[in-house]
């Protein structure tokens, strides 16, 4: 994993350095939806979400460019607690768990001219993210509990609830109008890593964004 890191910090900065009279820096905020998918997903509802960050594209050719940058994602998800610690919250226990992460994108980037005066841009690659916060409810009737999403849940010194992972990691999916300061788009979100231990499912997510060049 070391190894990995380093080579890809190694790789971007030999790419700044012989194109840093290039680079394109921005500012991105989204809004979309995120949910989780899989086998073990249940029947969970997704949550509205945001998006903001930092942004850097690289032309590596005419017409191709890497993308990476910075962004603060929430993701999460909605659902029933069919299998809540204590039977008589059974089916009437609704959890909303919210994650939020500090996620880097690696993404290899196509911009198609147009005679409008915009590149349709065309992104695909996999992304990088670490949990940081989040807050997870369990509502019932009029009483509300919350905890950490990313730790464990104790009530006195009994484990109720394991914590989430932190890491998380998948592929980005996006399309995008890019004008000579401002960008508009849609990106997709596919984890390939389960959100907790065991039988779990994946987070996935879509934003629609804005972004401002510099």
């Amino acid at each position: 994993m070391k190894k990995l890191i380093l080579m890809l910090v190694c790789v971007c900065s030999t790419i700044v350095v012989s194109a840093q009279s290039k680079l394109t820096w921005g500012v991105e905020v989204g809004a979309g939806l995120s949910g989780w998918m899989g086998e073990y997903s249940g029947d969970n509802k997704p949550l509205f979400n945001p998006k903001v960050g930092v942004t850097l594209d690289i032309p590596i050719t005419g017409f191709v460019s890497f993308q990476t940058g910075l962004n603060w994602v929430s993701k999460g998800a909605s659902f029933k607690m069919y299998d809540a610690p204590i039977p008589e919250l059974e089916n009437v226990s609704k959890v909303r768990v919210n994650q939020n992460y500090f996620q880097m994108p690696l993404l290899a980037a196509v911009h198609i001219g147009t005679n409008a005066g915009f590149d349709m841009v065309i992104t695909g690659g996999p992304y990088l993210a670490c949990g940081v916060c989040g807050k997870s409810e369990i509502e019932v009737d009029d009483l509300t509990v919350s905890w950490d999403t990313f730790k464990d849940l104790y009530i006195e010194d009994v484990n109720l609830k394991n914590g989430l992972k932190r890491f998380d990691a998948g592929i980005q999916l996006g399309f995008g109008l890019d004008f000579q300061q401002w960008t508009v788009g849609l990106d997709g979100d596919f984890s390939f890593c389960k959100i907790a231990s065991g039988d779990a499912p994946y987070n996935y997510a879509f934003f629609l964004t804005a972004g401002y060049k510099f």
